[in-house]
């Protein structure tokens, strides 16, 4: 018979605890690692009007504003 005290007992279950999180820690961390960036060709701009914030080509000169539909030049948003 395996005699088991309790202080081993104790270890046992912190020493499994911490395998489990550093498994956990581990995985995260090599998963989220493979994911790649994707740059989009888009900016935010401000609606004049209603002042949605919306994204949209950065090359175009006049944007449609897709909340109330009005046409705006070239309002980037300025964050303010």
């Amino acid at each position: 018979m395996i005699v088991l005290t309790t202080t081993t007992a104790v270890m046992l279950y912190l020493l499994l605890t911490l395998i489990v999180l550093f498994s956990l820690w581990g995985y995260q961390h090599y998963a989220l690692r493979k994911k790649k960036v994707i740059v989009s060709e888009e900016e935010l701009f401000r609606c004049e009007y209603c002042h949605f914030a919306y994204l949209a080509d950065h090359a175009k000169k006049v944007t449609k504003c897709p909340q109330c539909g009005s046409y705006n030049k070239g309002n980037k948003y300025s964050g303010g």
